[in-house]
């Protein structure tokens, strides 16, 4: 198989999926895919842009959500959430691109609601930071959390567990809390 922008991104998607983001090196993508390391820079300027398109391929599904404000970010929260180290995926992917969905998406979503343009576009920043945070968070401490899953207590989504229905209790206070446009 010919080596592409495509068959590089999958495959470190699947290394952040597998084994976390400290072990998605371009040395280690590189020997995953029986290549030199140069060969990948051919494709990918620098790891910055790799983990930059890694995130927009997660959430791309988020291109084109229908619904409101308050429904498109449920979704962000419920697409990443399962994800090992998404959260911290994405919290740098953003540093570098602040039009990763579902941000590009969010002004657009506040503007049907009656908001400004300005003022969707301010609220656009500090939700993405919220929500960023918000799941970063989350996601390190279900994993400094975890235990080994028994013959009793088999293993549960991250999204099942008590700590996570608290966690979504405060994420959609917060959400609440800054798309009241009177507060």
């Amino acid at each position: 198989m010919a080596l592409s922008l495509e068959l590089i991104t999958a495959t470190a998607r699947s290394l952040l999926v597998q084994y976390g983001l400290q072990d998605v090196s371009m040395r280690r993508l590189a020997k995953e895919l029986d290549v030199a390391p140069g060969a990948l820079y051919y494709h990918v300027p620098s790891k910055q842009e790799l983990l930059r398109t890694v995130a927009h391929e997660i959430l791309a599904p988020l291109r084109a959500e229908p619904g409101d404000a308050l429904h498109l970010m449920r979704r962000f929260r419920e697409l990443v959430l399962p994800m090992r180290d998404v959260g911290d995926l994405l919290l740098l992917a953003y540093a570098l691109d602040a039009s990763l969905p579902p941000a590009q998406l969010l002004p657009e979503k506040l503007a049907a609601a009656g908001w400004p343009e300005q003022e969707a576009q301010d609220a656009t920043a500090v939700v993405m930071r919220f929500a960023l945070g918000a799941v970063a968070t989350e996601q390190n401490q279900s994993l400094l959390e975890r235990t080994e899953p028994t013959d009793e207590q088999p293993p549960r989504s991250i999204l099942d567990t008590p700590q996570a229905m608290a966690a979504e209790r405060i994420y959609l206070h917060g959400l609440h809390r800054l798309f009241a446009r009177d507060a």
